[in-house]
């Protein structure tokens, strides 16, 4: 398994891929030109750099930490790793609601204030760039970015891609460990629980999108936002938003939800079930 190119390769490729100029990205970012060459020429970037390219770039900042092979900093972690387990009950609640509801959960989750971090944060898996190439990458993105162990982001990547990628968790391990090849119609896949545009991350990777693109799906999409901004919440506040996500899914029959993958699959969870066991 070949290391992972350096930052300046990968960014290389992703201002090829947007017909991206390199004086203008300097301008955007308001940074030197000089400054952006040199780490396209090899030099690895500082924090500050990221922070600015990804602005310019409109990618999360924590994401193109990870793409640079580099520790993400702590105020760009997840706030509570224990908020992890709750991540599978709402995203199977809320990939089923209508855009309204998924809209109104949405803001209950902006609403939420900001808490005090009062812990380090500890991702469920950090992985080695040199040892497992970009697979490495989409597992920090995933771990680390994401709140995700490995079992959550099977789950996810299930109901996201509304079982195209329908695998083990010990397959994402191989995956993001480098020992299964991270395939076109996987990556395009990943793409969408990221919620990164995939022509960019084809680009970054060198790895070509599918001849046909997973259709548009606005609940996936939503879906993956939602799990972004959930990343700032607590334990407590997590199970504000999932049991408010509970009762809006209680309220749709389960015939109506048009989701052929979750009407079959053995993650899914019965909520009714669930509260008649609670």
């Amino acid at each position: 398994m070949a290391a992972l190119p350096a930052f300046g390769v990968l960014l290389a490729r992703l201002l090829d891929h947007r017909r991206m100029a390199i004086g203008s990205l300097a301008r955007t970012a308001g940074v030197s030109e000089f400054a952006l060459r040199s780490v396209l020429d090899g030099r690895p970037p500082d924090t500050a750099l990221l922070k600015a390219l990804a602005a310019a770039l409109e990618l999360h900042v924590a994401d193109l930490f990870a793409i640079a092979g580099q520790v993400v900093a702590t105020e760009l972690a997840p706030l509570d790793a224990s908020a992890r387990p709750y991540l599978k009950d709402l995203v199977q609640d809320a990939i089923c609601l209508p855009q309204d509801q998924r809209s109104r959960l949405r803001r209950l989750v902006r609403s939420l204030p900001q808490e005090p971090r009062t812990r380090p944060y500890k991702a469920s898996k950090v992985l080695d760039p040199d040892e497992a190439a970009f697979g490495a990458v989409i597992g920090n993105m995933l771990y680390g970015n994401r709140n995700l162990g490995m079992g959550e982001a099977a789950v996810l990547l299930a109901c996201t891609s509304n079982g195209r990628m329908y695998v083990a968790a010990s397959t994402v391990v191989r995956i993001t460990t480098g020992q299964v090849e991270l395939t076109p119609d996987r990556l395009a896949d990943l793409a969408t629980l990221l919620d990164f545009r995939a022509g960019d991350l084809a680009a970054i990777s060198g790895i070509s999108l599918p001849d046909r693109s997973p259709p548009q799906d606005p609940a996936a999409a939503d879906v993956a936002a939602l799990l972004w901004e959930v990343r700032r919440l607590t334990t407590d506040q997590m199970r504000v938003v999932c049991d408010q996500a509970d009762a809006m899914r209680l309220e749709i029959p389960d015939d109506t939800i048009d989701r052929k993958f979750y009407a079959t699959s053995p993650y899914r969870t019965s909520l009714r079930s669930r509260l008649r066991l609670s």
